[in-house]
């Protein structure tokens, strides 16, 4: 990964020299000089138009007027110039805001002017004509806008000139593509010099933003690169989609030379750096853009005490950093993981995001979840704590009931019994019609938290359903990864295998949203977008890694898995919510009455290793997956 810091040692060392000694004046003494250039700007742009109004023959009565009226310009432009912050500007960063202030100040300035003058007049006689008053405010205006532009001109262009680069050509001239043009400019050990852009919009062909050339589009990427000696590739499209992206990374590959790809814009803002990366499977695996309501979910979040369970996992680990930037009163993170607790926590001090109280600590161990609850009192509570891995689950049946489901029994019935305001459960595609242990136990869950729904009526509680997530600890892609690494071969259960993908990101983004819009108990669904087959997921990998050679090797079906997932059962009837992306499922059939007394039965057989017997209730409680181990059995 190549990061785009500050500034090199070269770059910085060529700036003080330039500076010189006004690098080394105090804030007090650079304003003062900048207020002494400031007067004599006033003074200099007055004399100018007077001359000009009069053709250079002055009458004499107008030049012992123009000294005291010029003595007040001063006084009103730098009293005006100071209250709008421009002293306090750093003159190298100067831009747009600036210049704003200027023209704010100059405006006003002007209008004081062109009114003392009329009460002059009445009072005696009009000290200064008002085509000179016109005339002289808009030439202060230029020169004190181009005084203040220069050392930002001449701070750049001094970067510009610090050794050889290599050049860059730069895919995407959107917000992203320019931001980094700019940052690539300014930042001299970056060793990129961007020398031309490539977009879409053929309106920008033949044009140039911040000096650099749009050359053309995506399709001529292979000739750009031979005309103009472009050493390295950056894409900046951010928010494109799968086959943009697949689109522009296949002209890429056409030419030989290195291609990088450039994040998120929020993400480099955030950093305060750009951070370069290799192109990743989940950029071609991109899907439409996540619109957030960030106002909604700052005013479910902020000043709340939050508790989120499984935090040192891949959904529980994002959930703590987004909801740590909106501003909780409290963040709990706990989960039995300590190391990844630490390393969570080291991260959210490293961004200066809230500092959360980390708990190392079990879901199943229901005196721990109650003592937290009678301590901590969350107002919200998010539900990650699960085992998800299917295989090893169908082999330890018991862990996978005694975690998915008696865990979350506790979670939620302390959410209930201490007040909480939502508790919202994060479960998975693989709930509906269980073909394994881990589905039937996440299926089983979100019926838990229906049940707790009628018994704590104030607390809403509510379950968010999708599919797989790119880059968890579970993801078949750092499987895959591995697998490329070691030279092969690439295990696929099945040709025709497919699953839903989603950005971890962007899934808990949603997780979020779900939780705001949840006013009742429901379950929702996300999204997922158009299903992948595994076997082309394995096989863009082998492209982007350039491991041709590698052989993809079919192994059959893994106990519990299917060909196919699915968001939702027949009987489940979707309903639209404020958030496109966003469904509510309404189940059509009721929650058995008993439920929790049963859960809580086959918990205790889970936990004394009773697996048959724990089993077999499982399955009196999930209709859906004895049927389809009879269908699993057939082959189907």
């Amino acid at each position: 990964m190549r990061r785009i810091g500050r500034g090199g040692a070269p770059a910085r060392a060529l700036v003080r020299l330039r500076r010189g000694f006004v690098g080394e004046m105090s804030p007090t003494v650079r304003r003062a000089a900048a207020m002494l250039v400031d007067a004599l700007i006033v003074v200099e742009a007055f004399v100018l138009a007077l001359l000009f109004r009069f053709d250079g023959s002055v009458p004499d009565r107008y030049w012992v007027n123009f000294w005291p009226f010029t003595a007040f310009a001063i006084v009103v432009f730098l009293v005006l110039l100071y209250e709008s912050g421009v002293y306090r500007s750093v003159l190298r960063y100067t831009g747009v805001y600036q210049g704003v202030r200027v023209a704010s100040a100059t405006a006003i300035a002007t209008g004081v002017l062109f009114l003392a003058d009329f009460v002059v007049e009445l009072l005696y006689r009009r000290p200064m004509p008002l085509s000179v008053l016109l005339v002289g405010a808009v030439l202060a205006y230029v020169q004190l806008v181009a005084v203040r532009l220069y050392p930002r001109i001449f701070y750049e262009l001094s970067l510009r000139e610090v050794g050889q680069r290599d050049r860059a050509l730069i895919v995407g001239a959107g917000e992203a593509g320019v931001t980094l043009a700019r940052q690539l400019w300014r930042t001299p050990d970056a060793d990129l010099k961007p020398v031309g852009f490539v977009d879409e919009d053929e309106r920008l062909r033949g044009e140039q933003i911040e000096s650099i050339p749009v050359l053309g589009g995506v399709e001529d990427i292979e000739k750009i690169v031979e005309e103009r000696g472009v050493e390295q590739i950056l894409i900046a499209l951010p928010e494109a989609s799968s086959e943009e992206m697949d689109r522009v990374w296949r002209e890429c590959v056409k030419t030989g030379v290195g291609v990088k790809v450039v994040p998120k814009l929020a993400e480099f803002l955030e950093r305060g750096t750009i951070e370069l990366r290799e192109l990743q499977i989940q950029d071609l695996l991109g899907r439409q853009p996540v619109e957030i309501d960030l106002d909604a979910l700052t005013e479910f979040v902020n000043g709340k005490r939050v508790l989120v369970t499984g935090a040192g996992g891949s959904i529980g680990s994002e959930l703590s950093r987004q909801i740590s930037r909106l501003g909780p009163a409290h963040l709990v993170c706990l989960d039995r993981d300590e190391s990844a607790l630490f390393y969570l926590l080291e991260e959210l001090a490293r961004k200066g995001l809230p500092v959360a109280e980390p708990v190392v600590g079990d879901v199943t161990n229901a005196d721990k979840i109650r003592a937290l609850f009678e301590r901590v009192k969350p107002e919200l509570v998010f539900h990650a704590a699960a085992y998800k891995h299917v295989p090893l689950m169908e082999v330890h049946a018991s862990e996978a009931v005694a975690n998915n489901v008696g865990g979350t029994l506790n979670v939620a019935r302390c959410a209930g019994e201490h007040g909480a305001e939502k508790f919202v459960n994060i479960s998975t595609d693989k709930a509906v019609s269980p073909a394994n242990v881990m589905g039937a136990t996440k299926r089983l869950s979100e019926n838990i938290v229906r049940s707790c729904a009628g018994e704590y009526p104030e607390t809403v509680y509510a379950s968010v359903r999708f599919g797989n997530v790119l880059g968890s600890r579970g993801s078949v892609v750092p499987t895959f990864r591995r697998q490329i690494e070691a030279g092969g071969p690439v295990t696929v259960t099945h040709p025709e295998m497919t699953r839903y993908f989603m950005m971890i990101p962007e899934a808990v983004s949603l997780v979020l949203q779900a939780g705001a819009l949840a006013d009742t108990y429901g379950t929702y669904v996300l999204e997922m977008g158009n299903p992948v087959k595994i076997v082309d997921l394995a096989r863009k990998m082998l492209e982007i890694m350039d491991a041709d050679g590698v052989e993809i090797r079919y192994i059959g079906l893994r106990p519990g898995e299917k060909l196919h997932e699915i968001l939702s059962e027949e009987d489940e009837r979707r309903v639209p919510t404020d958030h496109p992306m966003v469904a509510r499922l309404v189940p059509g059939a009721p929650a058995p009455s008993d439920l929790l007394e049963t859960v809580e039965e086959m918990t205790y057989l889970a936990r004394e290793g009773h697996d048959a017997k724990a089993l077999t209730l499982l399955r009196s409680t999930v209709p859906s997956y004895p049927a389809t181990l009879e269908s699993l059995a057939k082959g189907s």
